[in-house]
């Protein structure tokens, strides 16, 4: 399913909120929460908000109740806006939020007013008092209570909002002023950062949205065809399913309006990579970020002239690579990735211990490993926290994963350190396989032996149906990682 979500109608609604909130009395820089799927919905209580000064939290829907209940009250919310099939995790979330400020869409829930109804009786003209908001996004939790990244506006500042802002730049610096123009299709939920900010960021130039309510690789093909979509962002999980379709399938669609594919969230494998180079053309932008900030990018061009490269700094960043003392690394010698743009630019909600711990003066990190070539390109290794270490040797699992999800059978794969008693940890691989595949495990070990070194081949591996993920379709390495630690008094 999908909705093609026009600019006019987002400008309009969003505008009637902006004065919806007002009447309701909610201040600048007050808090907005939405529990709501891809569509106009989001769009329009984002824009009313973001553009008259308020902070958005948008709830990933795939969180428990209680997760949602407590994102809610932390982010000290205003107002929530619910669909009504998310309805347990709103009425859990319900109390923490005035009843007259309570709305719903997609249906009723006890409790909550219509939101097209409270919006039909405001003025859809521009907003009279314009003014930059923000955004609040939460961590997925993996090592406790979901966490808020508050990214402060600059008082006063007037539209865009910053994240709108970003992603606009981003879209016209990398596909020229008319493709980023062109429809832009959201093939990923709108409670990560990284779609709403570059669809966000096409509305702003003007483009109109094909906005997808779940990514489905077949349904992708034939939407960009029909609206001749110019840009997407995806996910390396996209390009997989997409890559794992039908030759017949794949080329029953064209795709030759695409001008920009912009991929970031995870690694994706050099082998992915190019093969979806050779399919839809020197079309692909990685970006390379965090909730907190950040980024660098590589165009198509550049990457094939150095395969895994995540590219060179955004503007207004830089970027360095320190050892565990600090000091600056050798180009070509793997230490921790640190960023910098102008001062310390986000928080971590009631957490100054963590937003401490992720700054070194006003560098900041992102806990990832990897290092600088003698040009200034950026490649990744892996996060500090997956660095299998086997025999006092480091083994990053990112380079053992392409391995495997190169081989035709594999749909993906996911490489973790297990207990070994002779060597401390020892590397271990879940493979899902591709629909219709069998997979033989030893066949499989044998056939990377041609790509790894002796020691990055797995010494046990095993056949799941399915791996793990977040919402955003990311694996979720720690869930793995800690079926096989578990009553250990040591994890590494």
């Amino acid at each position: 399913m999908h909705e093609l979500v026009r600019a006019s109608d987002v400008h309009a609604g969003g505008n009637r909120f902006a004065r919806l909130l007002d009447e309701l009395g909610v201040p600048a820089r007050g808090s907005v929460a939405l529990l709501l799927p891809n569509g106009l919905d989001w769009y329009v209580a984002n824009h009313g908000a973001t553009w008259s000064g308020r902070r958005v939290t948008s709830l990933n829907w795939h969180w428990t109740t209680d997760d949602s209940a407590y994102v809610v009250a932390d982010a000290e919310a205003d107002v929530l806006v619910a669909h009504a099939r998310f309805a347990d995790a709103a009425a859990a979330a319900a109390p923490h939020v005035e009843p007259e400020r309570r709305f719903v869409v997609g249906g009723s829930l006890d409790g909550f007013r219509s939101l097209h109804d409270a919006l039909a009786g405001h003025d859809p003209a521009p907003y009279e008092h314009p003014l930059a908001g923000s955004t609040m996004n939460y961590t997925s939790g993996t090592t406790g209570r979901p966490k808020g990244v508050f990214r402060q506006p600059a008082e006063g500042a007037p539209p865009p909002p910053r994240v709108a802002a970003s992603g606009a730049q981003m879209l016209t610096m990398l596909a020229g002023a008319e493709p980023a123009t062109r429809p832009h299709l959201v093939a990923g939920p709108l409670y990560h950062s990284a779609p709403s900010a570059y669809s966000t960021g096409a509305l702003l130039l003007g483009a109109d949205l094909v906005v997808m309510e779940r990514f489905d690789a077949e349904e992708l093909l034939a939407l960009v065809e029909q609206h001749k979509v110019g840009s997407i962002f995806c996910v390396p999980t996209h390009f997989v399913r997409l890559l794992k379709l039908p030759d017949a399938v794949r080329r029953r669609y064209d795709t030759s309006s695409l001008a920009l594919v912009v991929h970031g969230a995870a690694p994706v494998s050099p082998e992915v990579k190019q093969q979806m180079i050779d399919w839809w053309g020197p079309v692909l932008y990685e970006f390379y970020g965090g909730t907190e900030g950040g980024g660098t990018y590589v165009t198509s061009t550049d990457w094939l002239e150095r395969p895994g490269t995540v590219g060179r700094p955004r503007p207004g960043v830089e970027v360095e690579v320190l050892d565990d003392d600090g000091g600056p690394v050798a180009p070509g010698e793997i230490g921790q990735v640190w960023f910098r743009e102008g001062g310390r630019q986000f928080e971590y909600k009631g957490d100054p211990a963590k937003t401490d711990a992720a700054f070194r003066d006003d560098w900041f990190s992102l806990g990832d490993l990897g290092h600088l070539d003698a040009d200034g390109y950026l490649y990744l290794a892996d996060r500090r926290a997956d660095v299998i270490v086997s025999g006092g040797v480091n083994i990053y699992p990112v380079q053992i994963e392409d391995a495997l999800v190169a081989h035709p059978d594999v749909l993906d794969a996911c490489v973790v350190g297990v207990p070994d008693d002779e060597w401390g940890e020892a590397v271990h691989a879940l493979v899902q396989p591709a629909d219709g595949a069998t997979i033989d495990v030893d066949d499989l070990l044998a056939w990377t032996r041609a790509s790894l070194a002796g020691y990055q081949v797995p010494r046990s591996a095993e056949v799941v149906p399915e791996l793990p993920r977040s919402a955003a379709g990311k694996i979720q390495r720690r869930v793995v990682r800690d079926r096989f630690w578990q009553g250990r008094s040591r994890r590494i």
